[in-house]
């Protein structure tokens, strides 16, 4: 069946041999990438595919391009990829810069404060709290305001076919794109995954997560201080998110897909923290009981291979990670960057492909790896486990291990697009 794109079906297939990199045959025959999903990571990529001249294709199936979810944290790394994509400063004009993270018990006693204005410093970048919502309506202008780019809604790609010089990603109605390269950013349960890999189920982490936006509560919260709350098979965090609004999560241990028996969301919550004698509990109240969301906690487990020939993945759809250590976005950002810095020096599509991958497997593997430990760490009933979690967190060595630990994640050297 021929491609139903009369742009691409009009254009002569690039050669994989090799890819003339001039201004003027990037003018004359620019790389055609395809996107499918229209999420953080989707739309990052398209713009940094966008800036180094490609004209890229992102096809999103829900019928409009709306992110589902509340705040996210923009550590330092993110905020670099963002400077490469042109999009850090509106990042922070809508978000919230973290100065300091506060770690407590359930009982109020402090553990730890990490100073993330110090570890933005030797990163180059601040860190932020933003909502899952702007930082996508940001990303989408963008792309959309591009001139070689184009978003398209109701487009559920079903797998994908690949010859010599071309790839085609197949729709769900029959229809057909063909491009240069295929990215699948479709998430976590992606179809581009599943037609590469097979079928492999999403790894359950053990717990689930309530989160929410609270209005009007912010002078609860130092200004520019985070809050984390450690508590048995529990913990919690409040996040300044944009003018006067605070983002907050609180997690419980439970098998995968069980439903608390209790009469709505903010119930389960309030008898969960009714102990606790550090302020959390004015957050929830501040959030109206229909904008709670709550969700099992999954990863994916750690890939050597992220595509093959001319597709490749990115984001959740080849790491996604436990939300333990504030990563998920962040690493799809950076993916975004590397990839289209490899694919702009790569021989060929291939080449350039299997660059991006090389590039970025250890790091992400790495975050997918120790959010996981961190999580089963965090989410620990056993009273020694606790003890000693909370002993150690709060002594000199306990704060050096952390401040490696997020200087890694952090600390990151990003390429410049054009």
């Amino acid at each position: 069946m021929a491609p139903a794109s009369a742009r691409s079906t009009n254009r002569p297939p690039l050669p994989s041999a090799a890819i003339d990199r001039s201004p003027e045959a990037a003018r004359r025959n620019p790389i055609q990438a395809l996107i499918v999903g229209g999420g953080i990571g989707g739309l990052a990529a398209a713009l940094a595919l966008q800036r180094i001249g490609a004209s890229v294709r992102v096809f999103e199936k829900g019928p409009a391009v709306a992110e589902v979810g509340a705040g996210l944290s923009l550590w330092s790394s993110a905020m670099l990829a963002l400077r490469r994509l042109g999009l850090e400063s509106a990042a922070l004009s809508h978000g919230s810069v973290i100065e300091r993270v506060r770690s407590a018990k359930s009982s109020g006693a402090v553990l730890a404060v990490e100073d993330f204005a110090a570890l933005g410093e030797r990163a180059g970048a601040p860190s932020i709290c933003i909502h899952r919502g702007e930082l996508q309506r940001l990303l989408f202008e963008a792309v959309s305001a591009g001139m070689t780019s184009k978003v398209e809604t109701g487009r559920e790609c079903v797998g994908y076919a690949e010859a010599a010089s071309a790839v085609t990603a197949i729709f769900s109605d029959g229809s057909r794109e063909e491009g240069d390269l295929l990215i699948g950013a479709d998430g976590i349960h992606s179809t581009v995954r599943n037609s590469l890999f097979g079928q492999e189920a999403p790894r359950f982490a053990g717990y689930f997560a309530w989160r929410g936006i609270a209005h009007g509560v912010a002078s609860r919260l130092p200004e520019r201080e985070a809050l984390t709350v450690l508590a048995p098979g529990a913990q919690a965090g409040a996040f300044h998110c944009g003018a006067d609004s605070v983002y907050w999560f609180l997690t419980r241990n439970a098998s995968r897909g069980s439903q608390p028996d209790l009469r709505d969301d903010r119930t389960g919550i309030l008898r969960q923290i009714g102990d606790w004698r550090v302020d959390f509990r004015s957050f929830v109240e501040a959030t109206a009981t229909d904008a709670i969301l709550r969700n099992d906690v999954m990863d994916r487990p750690p890939r050597r291979v992220w595509g093959r020939g001319r597709v490749t993945l990115l984001g959740d759809a080849i790491h996604a990670t436990t939300p333990d250590l504030g990563q998920g976005a962040c690493q799809a950002l950076e993916d975004a960057v590397v990839l289209a810095d490899a694919i702009s020096h790569g021989a060929t599509i291939e080449t350039g492909l299997l660059a991006y991958q090389d590039r970025r497997r250890a790091r992400a593997n790495y975050v997918v790896s120790e959010s996981r430990r961190m999580g089963n760490l965090l989410q620990t009933v056993n009273p020694i486990a606790v003890w000693l979690r909370d002993a150690v967190g709060s002594t000199v060595i306990g704060r050096k291990i952390s401040d490696r630990l997020f200087a890694r994640l952090l600390c990151v050297e990003l390429p410049n697009l054009g």
